[in-house]
C-alpha cells in the first residue's frame, strides 16, 4: 500500500506521523505532571514568616470570628471551632467552653503581630500567630496569646487551638 504512494504523499505521511509521535509524547508528559501534582504531599520542615497578606489577614479573620462567637457566648458553634486534640487535653464541653475560654467582659478583636506558616500537605497548612487581644470600642490592650490554626482547603475548614510561648518559639523555626 506505501509503495503506490506518490514521494510528496509518503513525506506529508511522515510529516504526519512525527506530528502524532510528538502529540503523544507531549500529552503523556502533561499528564503525568498533572497526576505528580495531584498528589503531592510535599511538607514544610520548618514554620516560615508569612508574608502573603492575603494569607495574613485571612487567618487574622478567622480568630476575630472565634472572638465574636466567644463574645455572643454561642458555646456549640465556639466547639466547631476548636482543635480536636485542643478540646480533648483541656476537658472542653458545651458546659464549660465559654467560662473556661471568656478571659474578660469586655468585646475584643485579635491583633496580630508575626505569624508563620508551614505545610503540612496539599491544601493544608499550619499557622502560628502571635498577638493580643485588644479591646473594642475600648483602649485596652491584654497579654499576648499564641494559636495554631490549621487552615484544611480542601475541606475549606479550619480549627484553633491556643498554645504556649514556648511552642511558638518566638521566631518562624519552630
Amino acid at each position: 500500500m506505501l509503495d503506490k504512494l506518490t514521494e510528496d504523499q509518503r513525506k506529508v505521511l511522515l510529516i504526519w506521523f512525527f506530528i502524532l509521535i510528538f502529540l503523544i509524547v507531549a500529552v503523556s508528559m502533561f499528564a503525568r505532571y498533572r497526576i505528580k501534582s495531584m498528589f503531592n504531599d510535599e511538607v514544610d520542615k520548618q514554620y516560615i514568616k508569612v508574608t502573603d497578606y492575603s494569607r495574613y489577614y485571612t487567618v487574622l479573620n478567622i480568630l476575630d470570628k472565634y472572638y465574636t462567637t466567644i463574645y455572643n457566648n454561642n458555646a456549640e458553634d465556639v466547639l466547631k471551632m476548636l482543635d480536636e486534640d485542643y478540646k480533648k487535653d483541656k476537658n472542653l464541653n458545651k458546659d464549660n467552653v465559654l467560662s473556661t475560654l471568656k478571659t474578660n467582659t469586655s468585646r475584643t478583636t485579635y491583633k496580630g503581630s508575626l505569624m508563620c506558616s508551614k505545610r503540612l500537605g496539599k491544601g493544608h497548612t499550619s499557622y502560628l500567630v502571635s498577638g493580643n487581644p485588644v479591646g473594642v470600642n475600648v483602649d485596652k490592650s491584654y497579654d499576648d496569646i499564641f494559636y495554631e490554626v490549621e487552615l484544611n482547603e480542601n475541606e475549606m475548614t479550619f480549627s484553633i487551638k491556643e498554645i504556649d510561648a514556648s511552642q511558638f518559639g518566638g521566631d518562624c523555626h519552630a
